[in-house]
């Protein structure tokens, strides 16, 4: 009887594969690092195990009869190290869509909004730090504040119009109410050749103080311009970014630029950053800088080490951190490892491996 239904199960997982087109990959990303609480905190140093955003995906696509696609992904996250159950299914980039070589990509769902997806397009010494624990992204870091990974959202990638490319994103507030409509709309343009890269984006929060922080009256706006030039194996990157925070009585801009680096020669990688965030208006002692420096060895197409250290410097006012996990949460006795005038180092020593 057992044998009957172990066929029986087979044939009905097995099947349906063979009539659609699945794909199945992902990420294992791991490190051992040290981190090190400086200025104002009183977090002790330590090494741990920290995971990187491991992931794992499912995407399919089904061919319609008028030749474009009807496309779906499935992503789902999970950590190294720690074991988590807390994780939902479905927890990262979720989303349906209609894909047309002519016409674009639309797709619906949960994703990436198209502001945190621009720099992809124009600013490649910057997307190639090699993990979370140097990296400079997020809405608490330096750079790219207001993009994020959205629910409710509807989005566009055009085709690549002969190295011309746009993407737009706007997300709806599923809990809207009278006086609260938490929305964000975004569009982002780029234009790539062999040489060199540019590209701006811009982004508009409405009744948020910052993404995901609703408040109603509140409304944040960010423009990022930024480019690339490419030659014998150097990639340099430049970028400008300027976010308004309004939370009704505040109104303030905070401008944020850097630089980057990142040479690649046979199986090795190096890739170096710097990143000023100037003061917030009307707020003294609330900007910050970041200096990282990485290296990389590929072990093979899919797998590699790496070594990074990066360093954020806080000014008295501000608590910027990097997008290593657990950074800034709140201790047993109330406290938190992040407080504003906190400095951060972090070293660490990874492998990650594509599947």
């Amino acid at each position: 009887m057992k044998k009957l239904i172990a066929i029986a199960l087979a044939a009905a997982f097995t099947t349906p594969l063979a009539f659609a087109e699945v794909t199945i990959g992902g990420s294992v990303r791991s490190a051992i690092d040290y981190v090190d609480y400086g200025g104002k905190s009183e977090q002790d140093a330590g090494a741990r195990i920290a995971d990187q955003s491991s992931r794992i995906y499912f995407k399919g696509e089904d061919k319609l009869d008028s030749g474009a696609s009807l496309i779906w992904y499935l992503e789902n996250r999970f950590n190294v190290g720690e074991g988590s159950t807390s994780i939902a299914w479905g927890s990262r980039n979720t989303f349906i869509g209609y894909k047309s070589s002519e016409l674009g990509t639309l797709m619906f769902g949960k994703r990436d909004n198209a502001y945190k997806l621009a720099s992809a397009d124009y600013l490649p010494a910057f997307e190639a730090v090699f993990n979370d624990d140097a990296s400079y992204y997020g809405k608490d870091q330096l750079l790219r504040r207001l993009g994020d990974r959205q629910e409710q959202i509807i989005a566009y990638d055009s085709p690549n119009w002969n190295g011309f490319k746009v993407k737009a994103s706007y997300n709806l507030d599923s809990g809207k109410t009278d006086t609260v409509n938490a929305t964000t709309a975004a569009v982002a343009a780029s234009y790539s050749t062999d040489v060199f890269n540019l590209g701006l984006a811009y982004a508009l929060a409405d009744d948020q103080t910052k993404l995901g922080t609703k408040a109603a009256g509140a409304q944040n706006t960010g423009i990022q311009v930024g480019g690339s030039v490419n030659f014998s194996g150097v990639t340099l990157s430049a970028v400008w970014e300027r976010v308004n925070f309004d939370n009704g009585t505040v109104d303030g801009d905070q401008d944020s630029y850097g630089i980057a680096a990142l040479y690649k020669t046979g199986k090795f990688a190096f890739q170096g950053a710097y990143i000023v965030a100037d003061d917030l208006d009307n707020v003294d002692n609330s900007g910050a800088q970041q200096f990282t420096l990485g290296a990389q060895y590929s072990l093979s197409k899919q797998s590699r080490i790496y070594l990074t250290y990066t360093n954020v410097n806080n000014d008295d006012n501000a608590k910027f951190k990097t997008e290593g996990p657990n950074l800034g949460d709140a201790q047993a006795d109330g406290t938190r490892k992040m407080i504003n005038g906190t400095d951060l180092s972090i070293v660490a020593l990874g492998l990650r491996t594509d599947f």
